[in-house]
């Protein structure tokens, strides 16, 4: 995906470690075992869970060493963050780019999103727990959080528009309520599997989104 001037307002958070000298291969390896770490953790116990204590301990690794890749919590958080939103790309939005523009690529979008949450139904989604943690405080973490977010949406609500630019969808189509309705599915899902523990959540959520896109149909593809 190309840069978003989103990403600009967690520079910031930044400036130390590029202040830094760069790190040798065996030094960029450790760190990213440490973010590995620390996002396994985050999953679990969430961003504000983290700390450079049970990182050590996790990695056997003293407290100054992990320190010294990161300068900071802080920094080690939006990291984490960072590395949720690559992984998050390779399972869910680069794959879809191989499927034809219109309602294929945004059901594939929305196939892989659900695929991937029905994992962190179990394990955890640092995107919805981040915005608890982080929804009335600011600084770096609550940008790194939004901004990722903020990418993903847009690249979604870009397939509604694809969808209805190919007459796929009703021209009528607000292609911003599309996507807030998709993205309250996968809320609700969480809430559903999570927090109730229904078992018919992912059908459920499934079955909803088929119901958004026989909403926006046009007229004459309505049977």
């Amino acid at each position: 995906m190309a840069p978003n001037p989103a990403f600009d307002a967690i520079a910031d958070a930044d400036a130390t470690a590029k202040r830094r000298p760069k790190n040798s291969l065996k030094g960029q390896q450790t760190k990213a075992a440490i973010v590995d770490a620390a996002l396994g953790l985050a999953t679990h116990i969430g961003l504000e869970g983290l700390s450079i204590g049970a990182l050590a301990e996790r990695m056997q690794m003293s407290k100054s060493g992990v320190f010294a890749h990161f300068g900071s919590r802080e920094e080690l958080q939006v990291s984490v963050v960072r590395e949720y939103h690559v992984r998050f790309e390779d399972e869910v939005f680069f794959p879809a780019m191989k499927a034809t523009r219109g309602l294929p690529r945004l059901r594939a979008l929305f196939g892989n999103w659900i695929a991937r949450t029905a994992v962190e139904i179990d394990q955890g989604c640092i995107y919805i727990s981040g915005a608890i943690e982080f929804e009335d405080r600011e600084g770096p973490v609550r940008d790194a959080l939004v901004a990722s977010m903020t990418l993903w949406l847009n690249a979604l609500k870009r397939a509604v528009s694809q969808a209805k630019a190919s007459g796929e969808l009703s021209p009528e189509t607000d292609e911003a309520q599309v996507t807030f309705e998709i993205h309250g599915l996968i809320l609700t899902l969480h809430y559903q599997a999570r927090f109730m523990r229904s078992t018919d959540a992912l059908a459920r959520a499934q079955t909803s989104f088929d119901h958004i896109m026989a909403r926006y149909l046009p007229a004459t593809r309505i049977q």
